[in-house]
């Protein structure tokens, strides 16, 4: 990565920058934004994209610097285009389980199989 700004876009908004830099063979993340009043997990995309941070509140807006090792550096796209908040993902509900009749019921299925030989062996 060379020295260079590029924007940080939050609900497809502008609302900060993240400045690219060297000092010896570590590179500095510097990521300022506004502060946007929830917390904001960054991100970067470019040719790829690798977790940034969660940026911290400071006199008004929210700052993260990080310095990232050249081993670390793998981790994050050669070439950053922006950087934007990544969303947990939610986990989906699970489905509630179709009311039996009396009288119907099933034996539950087995919780492992184990293959062996070409044959499955439950427990």
């Amino acid at each position: 990565m060379q020295d260079m700004e590029i924007p940080i876009y939050i609900d497809g908004q502008q609302e900060g920058t993240v400045r690219i830099s060297h000092d010896g063979p570590a590179t500095v993340l510097d990521a300022d934004l506004r502060d946007v009043g929830r917390v904001v997990r960054l991100r970067l995309f470019g040719d790829g994209e690798g977790y940034l941070g969660v940026p911290e509140p400071k006199e008004g807006r929210l700052r993260l610097i990080k310095r990232v090792s050249p081993i670390e550096l793998c981790r994050l796209p050669a070439f950053p285009k922006y950087a934007a908040e990544s969303r947990m993902q939610t986990q989906a509900e699970p489905e509630p389980e179709p009311e039996s009749e009396p009288g119907s019921e099933t034996k539950p299925a087995p919780r492992h199989v184990l293959w062996q030989g070409g044959r499955p062996y439950y427990f």
